[in-house]
């Protein structure tokens, strides 16, 4: 049976507790201060089965906020996918990509697990969900949302099922940005307005489903390497992967401050000590300007 269990430092977030983590949960969040809030993009590869309950949008982050857009997105999907044919089409899906489609169509009694589970791929892989702490598991649940184009902003502690959906889903197919802008800017000021530090990851698609809000404490941050002429560029083959290091090297970062108890740390201090644990330097700018994570090419 789920409980659902509210975060102790996201005001108003909620998530869905299983069984099996229930211990992991349970465990206080071992970074309290600095409130940092790190917005990922989903993988469009995930992984199968699960052993939660069916998906209850009532159950998932910011249900407040969110639960008409999901339903809405939900039931739209699930019809479109009972003629595979239509749907495979509509979504500009290959052979190969088609067979994912069952799972759009079962949606409402598929099994569940957590997102940091469910999402694969070489930015969740960076994050290395298998050799995660208790304490870092806690920390990446409480601190890190993804942009989801099915289910909106979501924690990584929500129970999902298997689902394909993606950005680029074409506004004259359904306009995702349209269902999506309003509510989760909704929830994005809402952080920043409880004083948390939004530091933004996402990839452009996703980005553009629900842009961050300008505000002194929200934060763009583009992964970027240095050219011989001291230019910076954009870091194209690994720039998922250092995304996935880089929000795992905080989850390890705040793990270990926690565990020297000063509680005097500032949310940037803690940015740049897990940028320079990846290898990496954060180039910070003034208040509410884009930020540049600089990796070092060896």
């Amino acid at each position: 049976m789920q409980r659902t269990e509210p975060s102790s430092t996201k005001p108003g977030v909620q998530r869905s507790v299983s069984p099996s983590s229930a211990a992991a949960s349970a465990t206080p969040s071992p970074q309290q201060k600095p409130d940092i809030m790190l917005l990922l993009p989903p993988s469009e590869t995930k992984s199968t089965g699960g052993s939660g309950l069916a998906l209850d949008t009532a159950r998932l982050s910011f249900a407040p906020e969110l639960t008409a857009a999901r339903r809405q997105t939900i039931g739209w999907l699930t019809q479109l996918c009972r003629d595979p044919d239509a749907a495979a089409q509509a979504l500009r899906l290959t052979a190969r990509q088609a067979r994912s489609l069952e799972d759009d169509r079962d949606l409402a009694e598929a099994a569940t697990k957590p997102a940091l589970q469910r999402y694969t791929g070489v930015l969740y892989d960076a994050i290395g969900e298998q050799t995660l702490t208790p304490q870092m598991r806690s920390w990446l649940g409480d601190h890190v949302l993804v942009q989801s184009a099915l289910f909106g902003l979501i924690s990584l502690g929500d129970e999902i099922p298997a689902y394909r959906l993606s950005a680029g889903t074409r506004k004259s197919v359904y306009d995702l940005s349209a269902v999506w802008h309003e509510p989760c800017a909704a929830v994005l000021h809402r952080l920043l307005a409880d004083g948390a530090t939004v530091i933004d990851l996402r990839s452009k698609a996703y980005a553009a489903l629900a842009p961050l809000p300008k505000h002194p404490n929200a934060h763009v941050v583009e992964v970027v390497v240095r050219d011989e002429d001291g230019r910076h560029r954009p870091l194209n083959h690994f720039n998922k992967k250092s995304k996935g290091a880089f929000t795992r090297a905080l989850a390890e970062c705040a793990e270990e401050r926690a565990a020297e108890a000063t509680g005097t740390e500032s949310d940037q201090s803690l940015l740049v000590a897990a940028a320079d644990r990846i290898g990496a330097r954060l180039i910070c700018g003034g208040e509410g300007t884009d930020w540049l994570l600089e990796i070092r090419e060896e």
